[in-house]
């Protein structure tokens, strides 16, 4: 089949990547011109890092950090769990827990596109989508027709108002939380008496919560550099953030925000680049009604956003291109899409669902509330999934054996 994927982030390649490789024609349309690296980093839990290895891609080779042990502490400064990662050797074999660096791994799923066969098309931008008629119109005047449309534009999701009543089914305006994003050179951490006291070799990742606040670290880029996500009430920053995404904030307006937070912590910000801090308002959105039209697709945050807070949003894209690829080998043709969408979304849906709800419960945790039994049950749920087997035998439950 002929495919247009629209999105070059981290969905839209690794879709593109799984559909030719089954041998189909994908172009793949970014509307960037380079690689931008807004999101900084972010964790790759063994359920998505088991669907990059499916798809050709391992992590390590661009540069992400092996997790070990994982420390929360509440905002004083207290250890309130301690969680141990990557102990089992053959799981782990199959898929790790990760940091990856965004701008890295986005450049490994662009090269691996390109090996499987995908065009690249970066600097276009699509202006219109004819969810009927089967095409795209590009800024530059052309249209491109195609036997499949995925998009995985984002959370402002050009086409996503052409499957569901843009009216009723928008991006929220505000969740009440914005969020910072620094890195730190991971030298400059470890050799400070104070930031070094919090994390190191032996606690890569650290989670402080509390006060409707979090700040949350952990080492990228060859552990060359420690990312730092803190998330806060949005009306701490809401001057920087109005009508930007990616708003620079100085750094006594980050300090004045977590003033309350243990001296460690705030020795973390003091470390940082005054010029490198950046903030955006998180943006949310309700359930959608349906995920596909005709045949064109939404996966990622296009029709399920989720936030920060339990670092699901990246391995939820993944998992949506995974499922994608496996339901759509070579031998499917224009006249089965149809269908292959909807058992897409029956598979996708319920654990999504859940990833969303965990996502806004651990919102609730970054208030204060203790809950080790919560944290501890939804890792297992999220890490133990098998992105491929579930795809495949929800295939043969559906169709019969392939």
């Amino acid at each position: 089949m002929k495919i247009a994927v629209i999105g070059g982030g981290i969905g839209g390649p690794a879709c593109a990547i799984g559909l030719a490789q089954n041998g189909h024609n994908v172009t793949l349309y970014e509307r960037a011109s380079s690689l931008e690296s807004v999101g900084f980093a972010f964790r790759i839990t063994p359920n998505s890092d088991l669907c990059l290895k499916y798809l050709g891609i391992d992590t390590m080779d661009g540069g992400a950090v092996v997790a070990n042990t994982s420390r929360m502490m509440d905002y004083k400064g207290n250890v309130i769990f301690e969680n141990k990662e990557n102990t089992d050797s053959e799981k782990a074999k199959k898929g790790s827990s990760v940091f990856a660096y965004r701008p890295h791994l986005q450049q490994q799923l662009l090269d691996r596109a390109k090996e499987c066969g995908v065009r690249l098309e970066t600097g276009v931008k699509v202006l219109d989508v004819d969810v009927d008629e089967g095409s795209i119109s590009l800024e530059n005047g052309s249209k491109v027709t195609a036997d499949l449309i995925v998009a995985a534009d984002g959370v402002h999701s050009l086409v996503r108002p052409h499957v569901v009543d843009s009216k009723k089914y928008f991006p929220k305006v505000s969740t009440g939380h914005g969020c910072l994003r620094f890195t730190i050179p991971k030298k400059a951490v470890l050799e400070d008496p104070l930031a070094s006291q919090i994390v190191s070799d032996d606690f890569r990742m650290v989670s402080m919560r509390g006060n409707d606040k979090a700040i949350i670290v952990y080492p990228v880029d060859y552990d060359t550099q420690f990312n730092f996500t803190c998330t806060h009430p949005e009306k701490l920053s809401r001057a920087a953030t109005e009508g930007a995404y990616n708003h620079k904030i100085s750094p006594e307006m980050v300090l004045e925000m977590y003033k309350e937070f243990d001296q460690r912590a705030i020795r973390f910000l003091e470390l940082a680049d005054p010029h490198g801090f950046r903030v955006w308002k998180l943006v949310d959105m309700d359930e959608i009604p349906r995920w596909s039209a005709k045949r064109t697709v939404l996966l990622g945050d296009a029709c399920h956003p989720v936030l920060p807070f339990g670092f699901s949003g990246a391995s939820m894209a993944i998992e949506d291109a995974t499922t994608l690829a496996v339901l759509l080998p070579k031998d499917v043709g224009v006249e089965q899409v149809r269908e292959r969408l909807d058992l897409y979304e029956q598979i996708r849906r319920p654990r999504v669902e859940r990833v969303r709800e965990s996502s806004d419960s651990s919102r609730e945790i970054a208030r204060g509330r203790e809950e080790k039994q919560f944290i501890t049950e939804y890792r297992v749920f999220l890490t133990e999934h098998d992105t491929v087997e579930c795809a495949r035998r929800a295939v043969n439950e559906h169709f019969g054996k392939e």
